[in-house]
C-alpha cells in the first residue's frame, strides 16, 4: 500500500496550510451534516477520511511548532445560553417555596 507520504519537514507554505484548514473545517460541516440526516454515509466517511488524515498530520509535527486548530470566522451561539429574545439567559435560581 503506497500512499503519498510528506517530508519531515514541517513548515508548509501559508497558503497550502489555509487551504488545508478550509478543506478540514469543510469536513467537519459535512460530518455534523449527516448527524443532521442532511448528508449521506458517503458523504460523512469521505469528510472522516479527510479529518484523520489532518489529525495524523498534526500528531507528526512536534508539540511546540504546532499551529493552532483551524477555528470557523462565524462561531455559532450555544442556543441554550440565550432567551428567546436574543438577551442573555438569566440564572433560574428557584426561590424556596413558603
Amino acid at each position: 500500500m503506497s500512499g503519498r507520504r510528506k517530508s519531515d519537514n514541517t513548515e508548509e507554505p501559508a497558503e497550502q496550510r489555509k487551504a488545508r484548514d478550509e478543506e478540514v473545517l469543510r469536513a467537519n460541516r459535512e460530518l455534523a451534516a449527516y448527524f443532521k440526516g442532511k448528508r449521506t454515509e458517503r458523504e460523512a466517511r469521505a469528510a472522516l477520511k479527510t479529518i484523520k488524515a489532518f489529525v495524523r498530520d498534526r500528531e507528526r509535527i512536534d508539540g511546540k511548532l504546532r499551529p493552532p486548530l483551524p477555528v470557523m470566522k462565524s462561531m455559532n451561539v450555544d442556543k441554550r445560553a440565550t432567551s428567546r429574545d436574543g438577551s442573555p439567559a438569566e440564572s433560574h435560581d428557584h426561590p424556596s417555596k413558603h
